[in-house]
């Protein structure tokens, strides 16, 4: 009997059939049983979605796609009449509706009309920015394991009044549905939740999806001002009206995910939600397909999105933001956590596609490759970045401060440059040469007063040949935009170099560990390298 109910469920998501809501479980309400069986569906067997378009709503699609039309929607032998569809999508992803359109579908128009999987909104993304249709359902993993708000999203099979569009990446729609599961107030009130739009932020007056009352973006207001306000108050201005903790988190998964497209370093592809129990608001990710392209990025890669920028400009959000970063990077950006999203999620795609063409079974499963090793990747380099990140500027008795924050910077020719373990377990810094002419090192930068200073460390080289170069020879420090007369070449032990400066007023300096070099390599002794501070 176990067995047959185990197979029957598949069977019952295949074909799109609601479960009879006379079977609630003990103590279960309505729209916890639908809530379930939304859960069940994104995590079961990948189905095909079939849209049929009457003449009227194609001819009425292909003059104007944002313009919604009744359509059919066919799942296995659930059939949807009078389904609202329009055609979705931003700069980069729209398509037209004689292409492969991402679309959005509106279940619950017109009224009455019949939920799909406990859903009454959902997107289906044509993925052109992500070939292997997964960085949706990674990201929205760990945003969701973090306890950030977030849509669920599976794959699905796409047809188009009989034109097979192929994969597509089917989202759960931003609606009062989607606010009462993360937000379950008790009562019936709905706080207001905004479209971020394209590249637009919260000092413009975003559209309201859902909300009640008058739409005169108040809250809104309350927002603005609370980020305006001086970096002395700032935070605890902001933390009346923003979940502190939430948006710390959003901006740090934003980090890790390398999402170059989102709030916070782009001001695009998010929602905006005002709690009215708790008075907060919360920001919302969206539109998460142009993930994880540079592994190496610096995890405080710069902030375009204001409330992240202005936050970032007070010293205690920027070092509980690095600490955020630190405790997601070892409990949620790990491998295990990462394989243990990708890894079923292949595996229930490679049933899925075994009867679709080999050249596109091989286009998917090789993207999804790629996308796997540079998540790896970037947890890898996430960890480095985390083991050497800035300290705040603080010396010690000594006048001495250690230097972190060091990010690799292959300059010319063909170098190598990475965080190593010597065999004592401590870390270093290490640069090769594998062909002539290569300028290779680790960059970082702190702001420091005016006076006189002395850069040092301990390095050691092997074979190592020094390249003719005015910035300096062999392996040496310097600061950016400068040259040195430092230099250690051919092989030798730890051996301590230093490099004296002066600054006549406060600024960022930028130190650079290198190698100028035809052949050979060196290690600078993390722990050694550290500023001091000259007594006057």
């Amino acid at each position: 009997m176990r067995r047959a109910a185990f197979l029957l469920l598949p069977l019952l998501l295949w074909v799109g059939c609601r479960p009879d809501l006379a079977q609630l479980a003990a103590g279960e309400t309505k729209e916890q049983q639908l809530d379930r069986s939304t859960a069940e569906f994104f995590a079961g067997p990948i189905v095909r979605f079939d849209i049929k378009l009457p003449p009227g709503s194609l001819r009425s699609l292909q003059e104007n796609g944002r313009k919604a039309v009744p359509a059919t929607v066919v799942v296995g032998t659930n059939v949807f009449e009078g389904v609202s569809v329009h055609v979705k999508g931003a700069a980069g992803s729209t398509r037209s509706i004689d292409d492969n359109p991402a679309l959005t579908l509106n279940f619950g128009k017109p009224k009455g009309g019949k939920a799909c999987f406990g859903l009454r909104k959902l997107h289906l993304n044509n993925s052109v920015q992500d070939p292997s249709r997964m960085d949706e359902l990674i990201a929205g993993a760990l945003y969701r394991r973090a306890g950030i708000p977030t849509a669920r999203a599976t794959q699905v099979f796409v047809t188009l009044d009989s034109r097979d569009l192929g994969l597509y990446v089917l989202k759960e729609g931003y609606d009062k549905t989607f606010i009462r599961r993360f937000f379950p107030s008790g009562t019936n009130e709905i706080g207001n939740l905004y479209d971020g739009g394209f590249v637009r932020d919260i000092d413009q007056d975003l559209e309201r999806l859902v909300g009640y009352g008058t739409n005169d973006h108040a809250d809104l207001r309350m927002l603005r001002d609370a980020v305006d306000a001086p970096v002395a108050t700032r935070l605890a201005k902001t933390a009346k009206i923003l979940d502190i903790e939430r948006f710390t988190t959003f901006c740090a998964i934003q980090s890790l995910s390398d999402d170059w497209d989102g709030y916070a370093r782009n001001r695009n592809n998010y929602r905006l939600y005002h709690d009215p129990v708790a008075g907060r608001f919360h920001f919302i990710p969206h539109g998460m397909d142009q993930l994880f392209a540079n592994p190496g990025q610096a995890i405080e890669p710069g902030w375009n999105g204001l409330v992240a920028q202005r936050l970032s400009e007070v010293p205690g959000f920027r070092m509980g933001y690095l600490d955020r970063v630190a405790a997601l990077s070892t409990n949620l950006f790990s491998e295990a956590v990462l394989t243990n999203i990708i890894d079923p999620a292949v595996l229930r795609l490679r049933t899925a596609m075994a009867d679709r063409p080999k050249a596109e079974q091989e286009r998917l499963f090789r993207s999804i490759g790629s996308v796997r090793r540079r998540v790896l990747e970037r947890g890898q380099h996430v960890e480095q970045l985390i083991e050497t990140r800035p300290k705040p500027v603080r010396f010690d008795e000594r006048g001495e401060m250690p230097i972190g924050g060091w990010l690799a910077r292959p300059d010319t020719g063909n170098g190598v440059a990475e965080v190593v373990t010597f065999p004592d377990r401590s870390k270093g810094l290490h640069l090769r040469a594998r062909s002539p002419g290569t300028s290779a090192g680790f960059r970082t930068a702190l702001k420091l007063p005016a006076g006189g200073y002395t850069l040092s460390a301990r390095v050691k080289t092997h074979e190592l040949v020094p390249m003719k170069d005015p910035r300096g020879e062999g392996a040496g420090l310097r600061l950016g935009g400068a040259s040195r007369t430092n230099h250690v070449e051919g092989t030798t032990d730890w051996t301590s170099i230093v490099h004296r400066f002066e600054l006549p007023e406060t600024r960022e300096v930028e130190f650079v560990a290198e190698i100028r070099a035809d052949a050979g390599e060196a290690w600078f002794d993390f722990g050694s390298l550290k500023i001091t501070r000259e007594k006057r």
